[in-house]
């Protein structure tokens, strides 16, 4: 199962096993490897690690989320950055 390759999702459309999905939203949390990324149809973890950030990111921040994978761990859904995957600013 996919994502809709290069377009945008909603998160609310996200589900388990997708691959390559792309989500938009704002920063509504976040640590050192996690964001909480709400898009307004929903919000959905994005674990990630600093080499998918193309700039540094803060809360509040609106963010791209490019080529991450949907997966469920211990029964909640988030979006998994590899290293192919990406974060970037939107103006």
């Amino acid at each position: 199962m996919t994502g809709e390759g290069n377009s945008e999702m909603k998160i609310c459309e996200i589900q388990n096993g997708m691959k390559k999905v792309n989500i938009e939203g704002k920063i509504v949390n976040m640590n050192e490897f996690m964001l909480v990324l709400d898009d307004g149809s929903g919000s959905t973890f994005v674990r990630y690690n600093m080499r998918n950030l193309v700039q540094p990111v803060r809360k509040g921040d609106r963010v791209s989320v490019k080529s991450g994978d949907v997966v469920n761990y211990s029964g909640i859904l988030q979006v998994k950055l590899s290293r192919g995957s990406s974060i970037t600013l939107v103006q």
